[in-house]
């Protein structure tokens, strides 16, 4: 026998609609790699299973065409690697407030050499923990453990994520789609921000994200003391809010080179 009953097999996979080769083998007790993907490749050919990435796969449910099926892109994020983060602008959309639809997901992981793959159309990208928060151990500061679809996944909180995105403007969309995303948000808890700026200790990250928080203090309730706390943290020299948007002018309070389009909204409807 290579498996437990199929009942048995069939309880594991309603409980894990993604999963990983080793959370299988060890339900299953298996030790053996020939039999670790004996029993898969059973589960793949009866159109049960689908291979994601190598050691990773989805569950078809009862009823739906393996070959039309699509598998929910947030649990493949979150099992792309042991440790993966939802983060980004991935954590935008899975917080709801995304501007725009990325094919694009996106996870933080310890992992140095953690590869892209693609899988049913959208492209899976794994980035390294800011070394910040590796040196402290502090790689799940801000980090929420949310059920989704059926599985408990990691994703950054929606402060946490303000932050990521302003400090990753090259992988969260750019300056424009991330603003006009936060800019979606009901509300922010400051002190949070406050304190995960702090653990990031980054000055033109700080800058970037207090510009944001000044531009939109009411909006956000935002204290005063608040904006002088991020503003004594600014770099010591003029620093570029997007470096790939080199036009801009240059905000003395917060010793930012911001571009012409954030300052003037040129994305805004005219009257």
């Amino acid at each position: 026998m290579l498996s437990r009953s199929t009942s048995t097999n069939r309880w594991f996979f309603a409980r894990h609609p993604v999963f990983t080769m080793d959370e299988f083998a060890a339900f299953n007790k298996l030790t053996k790699r020939e039999s670790k993907y004996a029993l898969l490749a059973y589960n793949r050919r009866s159109g049960r299973v689908l291979n994601i990435r190598r050691g990773i796969y989805a569950v078809v449910p009862d009823g739906a065409e393996p070959q039309s099926y699509m598998v929910n892109p947030y649990l493949v994020t979150a099992k792309a690697t042991s440790d993966a983060v939802v983060a980004y602008h991935s954590a935008l959309s899975f917080h709801g407030y995304a501007y725009s639809d990325f094919n694009l997901f996106t996870y933080l992981t310890k992992q140095k050499e953690a590869s892209k793959f693609t899988f049913q159309n959208s492209e899976y990208v794994g980035v390294t923990q800011p070394k910040a928060l590796m040196k402290q151990g502090r790689e799940l500061d801000a980090v929420d453990l949310v059920e989704h679809s059926g599985l408990d996944i990691r994703v950054t909180s929606l402060e946490r994520t303000l932050v990521d995105c302003f400090d990753r403007l090259d992988i969260s969309g750019g300056i424009e789609e991330v603003w006009r995303s936060l800019e979606l948000v009901p509300y922010l808890r400051i002190s949070q921000i406050l304190q995960y700026v702090v653990l990031l200790n980054n000055a033109v990250t700080t800058a970037k994200v207090g510009f944001f928080l000044e531009m939109n203090q009411q909006r956000f309730h935002v204290e005063q003391k608040d904006l002088e706390f991020l503003c004594s943290r600014r770099p010591a020299h003029k620093s570029y809010m997007f470096r790939m948007e080199r036009k801009g002018k240059l905000v003395r309070d917060w010793n930012l080179i911001v571009p012409n389009d954030v300052l003037e909204r040129t994305w805004e409807e005219p009257h």
